[in-house]
């Protein structure tokens, strides 16, 4: 069937016919001209408002058969290349607002990349990478990269795919697509993981040569390797650092420090994971003395500042890292293991110094008073959460009187911040999440991950001494960062609103409170795999980031918010603990400035978010090897996500999904609705939709890529699929 004509191409076309004069009032061009001019094309744009698609401009122009649309086509791009004409993200041409030329390197930000403190438009067909010292123009407030100048040195790191007499690397985690490569490796197999040197551009995109293999002797070793590789995080100490790291003393001598508060007969105690190693809280509870009502709450951090100065070596490689690197089995620390897993380290009947929020809390979960101030501590216990919930729950336990009494006490604190929280509207989704199970650097299992007593006991004393980092610095007027969370996204906020309200289930319009938000999802929570329903939440959300200038957190519902609690692994956390200790000792002139403090957010923020996509890509990795086994099985899941081009579906017990692309579903015609985020073909009237109780078969796993691809039991393709009638959309048909 022929397509309906568009309405502004037919209203030219009528025109055409009635003489020689245009849509606006504009002649049309001499037939005997075949050659669009740059004037021509702007004052077109200029007519039609200042933007205007690529139909609208070629009804406008008139023009007349291929060539003349070709010319038109080329006279575009030519006017792109140069910057006297941008796309905006709907595909409109405009005339950008004059700006000079500069030159800079990339960088990657929380958000993108950046070149000289502005944000990069992405262009695929540069390829765009951080480390590339491109050529750009400013408009909008908007870096728009024209040419690459000088490739970055960081290598690509990716899977290596032969291809007959050719091959090419399909790059790992957020690096650009795929590198074609112009010499072809003798020592390397398909499937390798390689470092790839990038030589320069080609019309497909980036060419270069392997620069090594990444080999270990296991899964996790080479999934780790090949994450810090790819996400240039750095895992060797400097010099300096480790000369410095030498000169630090082995323990701490009580004597030395008189001017600290001695809490060492205090029952402190860290509750932590079985594996942590870094041990940079500990806390301890009683009641409040005599007739008043609530508790005392002391929260107890390890001193990292004592230790490392600003702008000392040990300072500037923290802010290098910016945050410890979480692996299985595996960390990269942000400090020297003589301060995370020694001096700074809270372990059990060892001196150490901290710096403590002691808080009074009332019966109704608020903080009606704190004070920070040094002091010298040991703990009294390396205690456990399964080890704390055993006892809230049925007393067992080992410990001291003094300990079980504290613990007593944190549990009751606990239930008052509970009922707080609630009261304020914080968010609290149902959690859904998978952890490996490791032994001997293989994984033997997924389980699923408890959000126990015990962890919320210790999540909330936390936040609340973040808080009162927050208000101790307001109230004083001394500067820090931020932990800052805004609120949603208002369209994809629009978007979970029309989408919550097929359940029945209704959102005010405009911003919607935290509460409102909770009590919502709350309503779902009790429906068979009500997670789903968090998880399309989640999505709304804008990413947290750190920032100098307070702008709340959302999800805690909280009007200001600062991370104090972890200095170990936290790099902004250090940043509070030193204005604080400014404060204490009345060395405010040492702080950072206002645009020192925004670059170290900024740079915090982004070193946040290359950790967690690191830890992310190792995650997948190792699920997608474990289901490697698994290849040919039918498995029941759960459709996770619905998209255009297929479902993805949660394997159910191995908390990680795969797709079923819309051509595995069956010879049909499918109609996508984003607002039920259901498929409808179109023939069969079969319906897939968020939610539905799956059968599907484990066609290709590719672990590298953290990729799985399924297909619907029963809807097997033929060999090669050819001949056979694939699935499609009718929103821009089958993808192949």
């Amino acid at each position: 069937m022929k397509p309906k004509q568009p309405a502004s191409t037919r209203a030219v076309a009528k025109t055409k016919n009635k003489g020689n004069e245009g849509r606006g009032g504009r002649t049309r061009r001499d037939r005997g001209s075949t050659r669009f001019t740059a004037s021509e094309v702007r004052g077109l744009i200029g007519q039609a408002g200042g933007r205007i698609d690529w139909r609208g401009l070629v009804a406008a122009s008139q023009a007349a058969g291929p060539r003349e649309i070709t010319q038109l086509r080329q006279m575009l791009r030519g006017l792109e290349r140069t910057g006297e004409l941008q796309r905006d993200f709907a595909g409109n041409y405009y005339i950008p607002s004059t700006g000079r030329r500069e030159t800079g390197v990339i960088e990657r930000t929380g958000s993108g990349l950046a070149v000289n403190g502005v944000a990069v438009k992405h262009r695929k067909k540069l390829s765009l990478r951080p480390g590339d010292e491109i050529r750009y123009v400013v408009v909008d407030d908007v870096a728009v990269a024209e040419e690459i100048l000088n490739h970055s040195r960081q290598p690509v790191v990716g899977v290596l795919r032969w291809h007959g007499r050719y091959a090419h690397v399909e790059a790992l985690g957020a690096q650009t697509g795929r590198v074609e490569l112009v010499e072809m490796p003798d020592d390397c197999a398909d499937g390798d993981t390689v470092a790839v040197h990038v030589t320069g551009t080609s019309r497909r995109g980036l060419v270069g040569v392997v620069e090594s293999v990444i080999e270990a002797s296991s899964v996790l070793e080479q999934a780790v390797r090949s994450a810090v590789k790819a996400y240039e995080i750095p895992d060797e100490w400097p010099d300096a650092v480790v000369r410095a790291a030498k000169k630090l003393p082995k323990s701490v001598q009580p004597g030395r420090h008189g001017d600290r508060r001695d809490l060492t007969d205090m029952a402190l105690v860290t509750i932590d994971g079985a594996t942590a190693k870094d041990f940079d809280d500990a806390v301890y509870a009683e009641p409040l003395p005599g007739r008043a009502r609530g508790w005392r709450l002391v929260v107890a951090i390890a001193d990292v500042e004592h230790y490392v100065k600003a702008g000392s070596s040990l300072d500037r490689e923290a802010v290098v890292r910016g945050t410890s690197v979480y692996f299985p089995e595996h960390v990269i620390s942000m400090l020297p293991e003589a301060i995370s897993n020694g001096l700074c380290s809270l372990q059990p009947d060892k001196v150490r110094l901290a710096l403590v929020c002691d808080m009074e809390i009332s019966p109704k979960g608020l903080v009606t008073d704190f004070e920070f101030y040094d002091a010298v501590i040991h703990s009294h216990g390396r205690l456990i959460y399964e080890e704390v919930e055993a006892y809230l729950e049925q007393g067992e336990h080992g410990w001291s009187d003094k300990i079980c009494r504290s613990l007593d006490t944190l549990n009751a604190v606990y239930r008052a911040f509970r009922d707080a929280r609630g009261e304020r509207g914080a968010l609290d989704f149902v959690t859904h999440e998978g952890v490996l199970v490791i032994e001997k650097s293989q994984v033997k299992d997924i389980a699923p991950v408890k959000r126990l007593l015990a962890h919320q006991l210790i999540e909330e004393a936390m936040i609340a001494a973040n808080v009162c980092a927050a208000r101790f610095l307001e109230g004083v007027g001394v500067g820090a960062l931020y932990r800052v969370h805004e609120a949603p996204d208002p369209t994809k906020l629009d978007e979970l609103r029309e989408m919550l309200s097929y359940t029945g289930v209704r959102l005010s319009p405009g911003v919607v409170a935290p509460a409102a938000l909770q009590e919502a999802l709350g309503k779902l929570a009790s429906k068979r795999n009500g997670w789903l329903y968090g998880q399309l939440a989640l999505r709304t959300m804008r990413q947290a980031i750190y920032s100098p200038d307070n702008q709340g957190h959302y999800g805690l519902a909280l009007e200001r918010y600062m991370h104090f609690t972890s200095p170990i692994r936290r790099y902004p956390d250090l940043v509070v603990h030193r204005a604080i200790k400014a404060v204490l000792k009345g060395k405010r002139s040492q702080l950072p400035s206002a645009d020192d403090l925004l670059w170290l957010g900024q740079r915090c923020s982004s070193n946040e978010r290359r950790a967690e996509s690191a830890g992310w890509m190792v995650d997948g990795w190792l699920k997608c090897d474990f289901l490697k086994d698994r290849i040919g099985d039918v498995l029941p899941g759960i459709i996770a996500t619905v998209t255009e081009f297929g479902v993805f579906v949660e394997l159910e017990g191995y908390f990680v999904q795969g797709l079923v692309h819309i051509s595995m579903l069956g010879g049909d015609y499918y109609h996508f609705n984003p607002r039920l985020l259901s498929l409808v073909g179109e023939k069969s009237g079969r319906r897939f939709v968020l939610g539905d109780q799956v059968r599907v078969l484990v066609r290709q796993v590719e672990p590298q890529q953290g990729r799985i691809d399924l297909a619907l039991e029963g809807t097997l393709p033929e060999s090669g699929g050819r001949g056979r009638k694939r699935g499609t959309t009718r929103k821009g048909r089958a993808r192949r």
